[in-house]
């Protein structure tokens, strides 16, 4: 009896940690503690590689975490270290979607799927609304810039206070979204890029929770013949390094060149003269 009474709490105690109506939304592909989920109505529990994520979910990383997102359709997001984000929504049938994330403070990397490409994924920062066609894109909070986009390849629109908006479709572009509106598209400086990447890097000695790092001729084998889309610095998915990752990053290339052919950027006013201008302080 006493046995039986063990095995009932614990089934009961496996129900509690998997509610019925949990909405299973992806896996974590990569994962550098500390880092932790707390699925909605669920205590916050620590995030190890495989575990499943859950619509509504937040994501919270340390000074030394970071956190791969793998979604059921296939795209990726890097939470970067003292990071926190929410996963607002995400719908997959397989040809379309919706996929909604909020970024609260910190830094996240997302390589587009099949909802992105087909309806677009929507990302929401205390300064600004974003949307993304294809493609891939960075946003850091924080700093002068309040909430820098850095648009990789695709098509990004950024709204944000009293009515204003940018459309980026040049990789290696970004804007200052802040709080009193939406700078002009401004090439974003190498030591910006940087500076994000390094955050969403693994520190030394971490490994994303791989037991065994990958060799070059795995990835190549995983890769095939493609090859992740030419953007100046290259995005790559430096952050955690699980090779099949770079799968995402593959589809996310092809199925921007499918895209209808973007809206161009607007002209700069009359006034301006090259490329930098109207770039912010950063």
């Amino acid at each position: 009896m006493r046995n039986v009474s063990v095995l009932a709490l614990a089934t009961i105690g496996l129900f509690a940690c998997f509610p019925a109506n949990a909405e299973k939304v992806g896996n974590i592909g990569a994962v550098n503690v500390a880092a932790h989920g707390t699925p909605p109505g669920a205590a916050k529990h620590p995030l190890s590689v495989g575990l499943g994520v859950e619509k509504r979910e937040r994501i919270e990383t340390a000074s030394e975490g970071s956190a791969q997102i793998v979604f059921n359709d296939t795209s990726t997001m890097t939470v970067g270290r003292s990071s926190s984000v929410v996963i607002d929504d995400f719908v997959y049938n397989g040809a379309s979607g919706s996929q909604g994330v909020s970024l609260a403070k910190g830094v996240m990397r997302f390589v587009g799927g099949g909802v992105s490409h087909e309806s677009g994924a929507t990302f929401k920062t205390p300064t600004a609304s974003i949307g993304l066609r294809g493609g891939s894109i960075m946003v850091r909070l924080g700093g002068e810039c309040e909430a820098l986009v850095y648009h990789q390849n695709g098509v990004t629109e950024v709204v944000g206070a009293q009515g204003s908006s940018q459309i980026l479709n040049r990789p290696g572009f970004g804007v200052c979204a802040r709080s009193s509106g939406v700078s002009e598209p401004f090439r974003v400086p190498p030591e910006i890029i940087a500076a994000m990447n390094a955050q969403l890097a693994s520190l030394k000695g971490q490994s994303g929770g791989a037991r065994k790092k990958p060799r070059e001729e795995e990835a190549e084998l995983l890769l095939g013949h493609d090859r992740a889309p030419s953007v100046e610095p290259p995005p790559g998915l430096d952050a955690l390094g699980p090779v099949w990752a770079g799968n995402a990053l593959v589809q996310s290339s092809a199925n921007v060149e499918n895209q209808p052919f973007p809206p161009p950027a607007p002209p700069p006013p009359e006034h301006c003269r090259g490329e930098l201008c109207g770039r912010p302080r950063l």
